[in-house]
């Protein structure tokens, strides 16, 4: 019995683990849903997807940089600039008290805004500099 119980947990466990994983994946041309999953999964699910976004968005935009000429580099780089302030203003997360669940929930929220409105940057950029 304890051989079966060990094998089902560790069945549930990956099963799990690979849909956190597809969650994120699979979300590489829409928006990240992480929320609904179970809170370590979601946390996991929603900084896979930040480090995927920014991952991407950088590739994006280097392909794109180095195409471009001085002026248009600079203009890049303002509008790159402009854009994080504008994603940090509406997905940071700042929070100086005592963790609970809804605390947990509001990171992950914060993640997942980050890594939607990064993917919305590399869609941005990528069509404008005609990248695939």
């Amino acid at each position: 019995m304890k051989l079966r119980t060990h094998v089902v947990t560790v069945v549930g466990v990956t099963v799990l683990s690979l849909s956190t994983m597809l969650s994120a994946q699979a979300a590489a041309d829409n928006e990240y849903v992480c929320e609904s999953l179970y809170m370590e999964q979601s946390y996991d699910c929603a900084k896979e997807a930040v480090i995927v976004e920014k991952n991407r968005l950088n590739k994006v935009y280097m392909t794109a940089y180095r195409t471009l000429s001085p002026t248009q580099k600079q203009q890049l780089d303002k509008e790159q600039i402009l854009w994080l302030k504008a994603r940090n203003h509406q997905c940071d997360f700042d929070y100086d008290g005592e963790m609970n669940n809804s605390v947990v929930y509001a990171m992950i929220g914060a993640d997942v805004c980050t890594a939607n409105e990064t993917q919305k940057r590399s869609k941005v950029i990528a069509k404008k500099y005609h990248i695939k």
